[in-house]
């Protein structure tokens, strides 16, 4: 049960950490670069957690990747509605890190 429940919990707010800190040494140093950086990063996490389920799938049954290579359409819009609902645990996790951007900015005052 914890391996097949709280392990991909745990790496779905550890992406969402990770990837906002990332991004966050990209954008600059303000109001706007917050809301860029708010925004790349729940893409990307949106994105990334979308073909982490694919990868499971995969791992789960290789067969079921042949499945879904048939219906290419089906089968992305299937995980991107997946990678959505996983945002219940990735967004709080970008959020905080959005928020708390400004104690480690070294140029401008907030």
């Amino acid at each position: 049960m914890i391996a097949d429940l709280l392990l991909p919990s745990l790496g779905l707010m550890l992406l969402a950490f990770v990837v906002t800190r990332g991004v966050e040494m990209l954008v600059p140093e303000t109001v706007l670069g917050l809301a860029v950086m708010a925004l790349v990063s729940a893409m990307l996490c949106w994105v990334l957690a979308s073909a982490g389920f694919a990868v499971l799938y995969g791992v789960q049954d290789g067969r079921i990747l042949a499945l879904l290579g048939q219906t290419p359409s089906t089968s992305a819009g299937h995980f991107l509605r997946l990678g959505a609902k996983a945002a219940l645990l990735w967004a709080p996790i970008l959020l905080l890190t959005v928020s708390t951007a400004p104690r480690r900015w070294k140029t401008a005052v907030w």
